[in-house]
C-alpha cells in the first residue's frame, strides 16, 4: 500500500521515524509532517499566512520521500493530497509522543490530521505511545502500529475506516492484547497558572492536572492501557445527535405554531 505518514510532533520526530521504518519494508512510504512540534493544534489550519513546504532526509530512511511543512498537521494532509499529488491508500498520524485518549482527541493534532484524512476520502488511522514526557518504547509502538495494518488489510480496509490507538508505553511482549473499545472522558483543571516575568508582567501556563480518575470497571480507551492492553478506538467524522434531532424538532415545531 502506499501509506502517508504525518504527526504533530514534527517531521523530525522520532515517533514518525520509527513508524516509517516499521512500514517501510512492506509499504511505499511518504511523510508530510510540521517544521516542528504542533501539539494541541486540534482540526486548525493555516488561513492568514503562507504555507511553505521542503523536501527533507531523514538519516536512516534516505528511500523515504519526507516533506517538512510550516503549517498544522491538517495542513500537511491537505498539502499533501492536494499540491504535492500523493494519493494514499491509508493515513497514519503519529506515533504521538504521549497520550490521545478519550475527549483529548478533541485538541489533539495527531487525531485532527487522521480526520482531515477520513474528510477526504481516504482511510485514516491515530496512533499515540502512552508515556508522561519522553517516550522509552516508541520502536515497540511502531511494530504493533505495522501488525495492525497488517490485520486490517488481510481483512479488508474500508474506505471510512477511522480509528484511535493508544499504545501503552512498554516493549512488545509486555503488552497483554487488544481492545476494540470507546473513548473514556477526561476533565482537567480550568485555572491557568498564572505567572509574572521579568518586567512584571502577567502571563500563563495552560494547567496540567487532570480531574478525572478511571474506575476499573469501565469499558474505555484510559482503563485497557493501564491495565497494559493497546485501546483501539473507532471514530465517526459526523458528530450529529442523532437521538435528539426528533426532540428539537418536535420542541421548534411548537415555536412555529405560535408565531
Amino acid at each position: 500500500m502506499k501509506i502517508l505518514l504525518t504527526n504533530d510532533d514534527g517531521v523530525f520526530a522520532r515517533g514518525i521515524w520509527e513508524l516509517a521504518n516499521a512500514l517501510k519494508s512492506k509499504h511505499d512510504v511518504i511523510i508530510s509532517a510540521p517544521d516542528s512540534n504542533r501539539s494541541g493544534a486540534a482540526h486548525s489550519f493555516t488561513l492568514t499566512m503562507p504555507l511553505r513546504c521542503s523536501e527533507v532526509m531523514l538519516n536512516g530512511l534516505e528511500n523515504v520521500k519526507a516533506y517538512s511543512v510550516s503549517g498544522t498537521p491538517v495542513d500537511c494532509v491537505k498539502l499533501a493530497c492536494g499540491n504535492l499529488g500523493i494519493v494514499p491508500d491509508l493515513i497514519i498520524s503519529g506515533i504521538n509522543h504521549g497520550e490521545n485518549r478519550g475527549t483529548d482527541v478533541f485538541y489533539s493534532g495527531t487525531v485532527s490530521a487522521a480526520v482531515e484524512g477520513a474528510l477526504l476520502g481516504i482511510p485514516s488511522i491515530a496512533a499515540s505511545n502512552v508515556c508522561c514526557t519522553d517516550p522509552k518504547h516508541l520502536k515497540a509502538s511502531a511494530v504493533i502500529v505495522s501488525e495492525i495494518v497488517d490485520t486490517l488489510e488481510k481483512n479488508g480496509i474500508e474506505k471510512t475506516l477511522l480509528l484511535n490507538i493508544n499504545i501503552p508505553d512498554k516493549e512488545a511482549e509486555d503488552i497483554k492484547g487488544v481492545k476494540v473499545t470507546s473513548l473514556s472522558f477526561q476533565e482537567y483543571e480550568q485555572t491557568y497558572d498564572e505567572r509574572l516575568d521579568t518586567r512584571n508582567m502577567r502571563y500563563y501556563w495552560i494547567p496540567a492536572g487532570r480531574l478525572t480518575k478511571c474506575l476499573g470497571s469501565e469499558d474505555n480507551d484510559e482503563r485497557w492501557v493501564n491495565e497494559g492492553y493497546v485501546s483501539i478506538t473507532p471514530l465517526k467524522t459526523d458528530l450529529t445527535d442523532y437521538e435528539r434531532i426528533e426532540k428539537y424538532r418536535a420542541v421548534f415545531r411548537k415555536g412555529d405554531d405560535k408565531e
